[in-house]
């Protein structure tokens, strides 16, 4: 499972999503940006979402740095390095969430290198009162759905949505096992499996990706490995540029079990289940108000709260 998911990781042409669409003409890539976009509308609409972590240290930046200073992180540049390159041709539209200004900008650059594309700068509320953010959420959710009707010639019904968010409920859950097996138990569960695992749930559609951590669920509490004196650490803060593999590995070499992190919390986004009950669009704005988690690319809208998650 793991080498399979290191493919993955290791493949910037992005051939397992470029192999489900040429599978079926009709079907669609949209591409998003890391930390969040709600991926259950793509999927209601029938599309695959894919998500980019830009080219890694796999990647050499040429064309990247002539759009941004070299200070610049490099998420963005080696991301405008994936389109020009053309590792990112058969993608039909590309989301930007709010993560920092530089997307924000990104966004903008996209429009203009890829004008025949669906981009969309995706924002996302300050504001947490239900009659307030929620709304304005709400209407932005919409808004990106009626967008998503137009690229695929075909309307998202709710009852599309309510069943895409329960696919994606259980994938919640499942990354949450994996997770809490690895803070159980981290010496069967290696942090470059877990991180592995997620980055696979990118460019997977998430049925096939629920299998995946199921399967490795039921291998990983079957391994005898022995449990060591490590001392057990928490990686937080690198929720957008993403560390090399080795890196991680070499924590977890030099005496550490990493027992939590925040690399890829596009799956954790979300700590509960989204209601599939009522408005499904309601229903995601609200979870994002009461249910998702702190980080550095979400406004905290009581300072008391900053730094508390």
């Amino acid at each position: 499972i793991i080498a399979r998911c290191e493919a993955f990781y290791e493949d910037l042409d992005f051939t397992a999503a470029r192999q489900w669409k040429d599978a079926d003409p009709s079907r669609k890539v949209i591409a998003y940006m890391p930390v969040y976009v709600p991926r259950e509308i793509i999927h209601a609409a029938g599309m695959l979402p894919l998500g980019i972590m830009g080219g890694g240290d796999g990647l050499e930046v040429i064309h990247g740095d002539a759009f941004y200073q070299s200070y610049i992180c490099r998420i963005p540049r080696s991301t405008i390095e994936l389109g020009l390159s053309k590792r990112m041709d058969f993608v039909d539209g590309m989301l930007f969430p709010s993560i920092c200004d530089v997307i924000r900008n990104l966004s903008g650059m996209w429009k203009l290198m890829f004008p025949g594309k669906y981009v969309r700068y995706f924002d996302v509320p300050q504001n947490y009162r239900d009659d307030v953010g929620g709304n304005y959420y709400t209407a932005e959710l919409n808004e990106l759905r009626e967008g998503l009707e137009h690229l695929s010639g075909r309307k998202i019904t709710d009852d599309a949505l309510r069943a895409s968010i329960a696919v994606y409920n259980e994938n919640r859950k499942l990354v949450q096992d994996v997770y809490g097996l690895r803070s159980r138990e981290p010496w069967k569960v290696p942090s470059a499996d877990v991180y592995l695992l997620m980055r696979a749930g990118l460019v997977l559609p998430v049925e096939e990706h629920n299998q995946m951590l199921k399967d490795y669920l039921a291998a990983a509490v079957k391994v005898e490995a022995q449990k060591r004196d490590n001392c057990r650490v928490v990686i937080n803060g690198s929720f957008c540029e993403q560390p090399p593999l080795n890196l991680i590995k070499s924590i977890e070499l030099s005496g550490c079990y990493i027992v939590d992190d925040d690399y890829m919390i596009v799956h954790r986004f979300l700590r509960n289940e989204v209601s599939t009950a009522g408005d499904p669009m309601q229903n995601l704005s609200l979870a994002f108000l009461h249910e998702s988690i702190s980080t550095a690319a979400k406004y905290d809208d009581k300072e008391e709260d900053k730094g508390k998650y």
